[in-house]
């Protein structure tokens, strides 16, 4: 694509320098044309006066014939000269009124004064024209010369720009798929690739970057409960229908609030940033709640129940340390008493064992 555009801006820079050679050869062959026109006129004027011989004014129209060839070959070499229609039989018109007197020139008779003013008259209504179309069609800014010449290096633009354009897609659709690698790398650094929560990393990441910030959070260590015994009995294709499961619900009830990950097996964190107790707790009843039911899975039913454990980080001084050790103490202290409820840490002890609701 690059050599695409460099081709295109040589191409470009190539026409524009070949169309300014077409043009100055142009203006340069017709206004010595003109020059020789007045020239000749003048010399013709004087031998009407007898100020100038016969051979003189001979000389002159000679250097004028002389002019047609250079004239004709840049007319026929620029094509922004067609632009002009009425500039090819301009000259033809002048070539054929010149050579209508070479016979009378290349004469050693004096020449006819009548049809030699006629002939003047006629070249300086010639003169007058060419002069007009120079000025007016070629040199002129606004000119039809100069608008075909915009015009086919706007053509040579295009294709510049189209170059360029074509580059810009090229390299915007790199970027993109590059951002959606990027995405899609980050997406599984930090979700969970069997149930789409959070990831232990991001979970972990989080956490610490709130005891950095020292902003008021919670978590909450949730475990499911004899979850090895399902594996040991279903497979573990069931084991993981019961991770996936139990994750849609978190996602569901929890949340809401907050954000679940799985950092390892059967267990999971919750993390809720700015909520307070009452309403965590309301959050993880719902949870309970809607796990009241068992999974069906095949011909079978799988009961799921949950432990988990709670700590303030408040109470933990923002430690990340000791807002995991503290949170997971209160976890395996509601597993250890069969605690169906939440339990948090500084209550744990204030609690009276009861039995599981869901064995």
């Amino acid at each position: 694509m690059l050599v695409l555009i460099y081709a295109s801006a040589m191409n470009l820079v190539s026409m524009f320098f070949l169309l300014e050679k077409y043009r100055h050869e142009t203006i340069w062959s017709l206004e010595n044309l003109n020059r020789e026109i007045d020239s000749t006129i003048h010399e013709s004027q004087l031998y009407l006066a007898k100020a100038t011989t016969h051979n003189q004014l001979r000389f002159q129209y000679e250097l004028l014939w002389s002019r047609f060839p250079v004239v004709q070959s840049s007319l026929h070499q620029d094509p922004n000269l067609n632009s002009i229609p009425g500039l090819d039989p301009m000259v033809n018109d002048v070539f054929n009124r010149v050579k209508s007197m070479d016979a009378e020139f290349n004469s050693e008779q004096e020449l006819d004064h009548a049809r030699l003013t006629r002939w003047i008259s006629e070249l300086e209504h010639d003169r007058e024209n060419l002069t007009n179309c120079l000025v007016n069609d070629i040199s002129a800014g606004n000119g039809r010369y100069s608008r075909a010449t915009w015009q086919d290096l706007l053509i040579s633009m295009t294709f510049v720009g189209l170059a360029i354009l074509a580059l810009l897609v090229i390299v915007g659709n790199l970027i993109y798929a590059l951002l959606e690698e990027q995405k899609r790398q980050r997406n599984q650094i930090d979700k969970d690739s069997l149930t789409g929560l959070a990831s232990r990393d991001f979970i972990l990441n989080q956490l610490n970057q709130l005891c950095k910030n020292k902003t008021n959070f919670c978590i909450v260590f949730l475990d499911l409960n004899k979850f090895k015994n399902i594996n040991d009995t279903y497979g573990h294709q069931a084991g993981d229908q019961v991770l996936i499961y139990v994750a849609h619900q978190f996602q569901t009830s929890l949340e809401k609030i907050g954000t679940v990950g799985r950092i390892g097996g059967d267990e999971f964190i919750w993390l809720i940033p700015h909520a307070e107790q009452q309403k965590i707790t309301s959050c993880y009843n719902q949870l309970t709640q809607s796990l009241n039911q068992p999974l069906q899975f095949g011909d079978k039913q799988l009961p799921i129940s949950l432990s988990a454990g709670a700590v303030q980080a408040a109470s933990c001084n923002y430690t990340p340390s000791k807002v995991l050790e503290y949170g997971d103490a209160a976890m395996y202290w509601a597993k250890s008493t069969h605690h169906s409820t939440l339990v948090w840490y500084g209550e744990m002890h204030s609690v009276m064992p009861l039995p599981a609701t869901i064995s």
